[in-house]
């Protein structure tokens, strides 16, 4: 009888998460899905998931989860975060510190933790969901920008640190992903004061969020993402990067095409004056 390999997915809650964690368990792996949502977790553990409460910013606690997991993690998807729009002008540095640490710095440290035992069976994969958005800076998002880009170096140093004992690290960039990161966007830009000398750039950035979410092609689902996750572990020699979602290649590729005041023009379209 053969052992089933261990999945480790943060984020397992909701969106990406959560549908990765399903397809792998479908696929035969032996899943560990963690996050915060206590209602979400119960309902992991009804369809035969092995659910967590995990906060990932906790150290102590990642250690553990790690630790006892029998056999050692041959799979981690870092899933974890969570969007930040606002005009950098105005973004509360410690909601920047908490996105930092929850997406870039838990994503290392998960790493770390699992690295060790992954060297000694000589394989294992690490795959880290990026965004398009690691790819290109847009206006409104600086915060979410950051921190994209920051995944962006962290996997590709990685991949090529831990490759020669036999670990792979991918990094996936989905497009604009239909979760409820959306309709948070929409609802941040939308709380503005009166006197806020950004609040014509908010509403503008919140209704053209809107607008884009409700066209065709443009956003796709967290399936989308899961189902490409699970291509990836089964590759025998996966590549250390995709984008996923056709309008998400089309964007990078413009974005490459043009020079960077041209960009801005393009993206500033329809937000000022």
């Amino acid at each position: 009888m053969s052992v089933k390999p261990n999945a480790l997915v943060t984020g397992a809650t909701s969106g990406i998460g959560e549908a990765t964690a399903d397809r792998l368990q479908a696929a035969g792996y032996r899943v560990f899905a963690v996050g915060r949502n206590p209602e979400a977790l119960q309902a992991l553990s009804s369809r035969g998931l092995i659910a967590r409460a995990l906060d990932v910013t906790d150290e102590a606690a990642v250690e553990q989860l790690v630790g006892e997991i029998d056999g050692g993690v041959d799979v981690l998807v870092n899933c974890a975060g969570f969007p930040l729009t606002c005009p950098l002008e105005q973004v509360a540095l410690a909601d920047l510190r908490l996105l930092f640490e929850t997406n870039i710095v838990a994503a290392l440290h998960l790493s770390q933790a699992v690295l060790p035992g992954m060297r000694e069976r000589g394989s294992g994969i690490i795959v880290n969901i990026g965004s398009t958005g690691g790819r290109f800076a847009s206006p409104g998002a600086g915060g979410y920008h950051v921190v994209k880009y920051g995944m962006e170096a962290l996997s590709l140093s990685l991949r090529a640190e831990v490759a020669p004992f036999g670990v792979r690290v991918v990094l996936l960039d989905p497009t604009a992903v239909r979760t409820p990161f959306v309709t948070s966007q929409q609802e941040a830009q939308h709380a503005y004061a009166p006197d806020d000398p950004y609040g014509d750039f908010k509403r503008r950035y919140a209704d053209n969020t809107r607008r884009l979410s409700a066209k065709r092609g443009v956003m796709i689902e967290p399936d989308t993402v899961a189902r490409a996750v699970l291509r990836v572990v089964r590759a025998k020699n996966p590549r250390p990067r995709y984008i996923v979602g056709s309008s998400g290649k089309a964007t990078v590729l413009a974005r490459a095409l043009v020079t960077d005041r041209m960009w801005d023009r393009i993206l500033m379209r329809g937000l000022h004056d």
